[in-house]
């Protein structure tokens, strides 16, 4: 399990009474050797688009109040399964609408309609989007992701 640091920006309330909280986590860059020799000064590069501090709602079993410091607890697959479910599945349903709506699309419509494989492509990419928004939207209502846990107080 990974752990990181956080504060606490906001105390919600939950369904049935359920205490929440939003927590910030800091964005830290990298090895730290981004101006010294050697360093490869990739956070340099996307601290413009990754300045603002990431925040997450999750439960809050010991009580907390706003601007307490905690350690959190990060599930080690919690990142790969995400990136399974959001992106690679996303993509390969895109590409195969894609690929589907190019070869069939133009024999399938009437021929008053002059349906090019682009537009065919097009039209089967979009057809794929909408299918990967529902497994996503589907799987996330079976199996929903494990948020990350407090552990302590600091």
């Amino acid at each position: 399990m990974a752990e990181r640091d956080a504060s606490v920006v906001q105390t919600l309330k939950g369904p049935e009474g359920l205490g929440l909280v939003r927590l910030e986590f800091e964005v830290h860059g990298g090895c730290g050797r981004c101006n010294e020799p050697g360093g490869c000064g990739g956070v340099s590069l996307a601290q413009p688009l990754c300045s603002k501090p990431k925040s997450m709602v999750v439960s809050d079993p010991i009580g907390l109040s706003v601007g307490d410091k905690v350690r959190v607890a990060i599930p080690d697959d919690f990142l790969s399964r995400g990136v399974t479910r959001t992106y690679v599945v996303s993509l390969v349903l895109f590409f195969a609408g894609s690929l589907l709506g190019a070869a069939l699309l133009p024999d399938l419509l009437p021929m008053r309609w002059q349906v090019s494989h682009d537009v065919g492509a097009m039209i089967g990419a979009g057809v794929g989007l909408i299918a990967a928004w529902a497994q996503l939207d589907i799987s996330q209502r079976r199996a929903p992701m494990v948020s990350p846990r407090i552990l302590e107080r600091l």
